[in-house]
């Protein structure tokens, strides 16, 4: 899957919905510290919020398996469970760093795939 493609399923330009990835990368990385920091605190509720904003936010960007890892620990939050969020909250950010390098990619050949197994729909 390319920047072109998940642009086109949205309706947008490549440049708008390029735009909008690059604002995403910036709040998910706030959202995944604010993870991090909930689950050294065993703050379950905390948590929670943080994943559930970063799970929205990639849905609505075509982002379907990094929104289904966020809504992971947004239950695992709700469930106090945790003590169970460490490979998933790994996992999440392995999404993250996955769009980074599609947004570099792009800027760097004009025009790059991402990994199907983390952008797939």
């Amino acid at each position: 899957m390319n920047i072109v493609q998940l642009a086109g399923d949205l309706d947008l330009d490549e440049e708008e919905y390029r735009s909008i990835l690059e604002l995403f990368v910036e709040t998910s990385r706030s959202d995944l510290a604010a993870i991090r920091d909930a689950v050294a605190r065993g703050d379950a509720t905390a948590a929670g919020r943080a994943a559930h904003s970063l799970k929205g936010a990639a849905a609505n960007l075509g982002l379907s398996d990094m929104s289904s890892v966020a809504h992971e620990i947004e239950e695992k939050g709700r469930e106090s469970r945790l003590h169970e969020t460490r490979e998933t909250v790994l996992s999440l950010e392995a999404h993250l760093a996955a769009v980074v390098r599609l947004l570099d990619e792009k800027q760097a050949t004009g025009g790059a795939h991402a990994p199907e197994e983390i952008l797939k729909k």
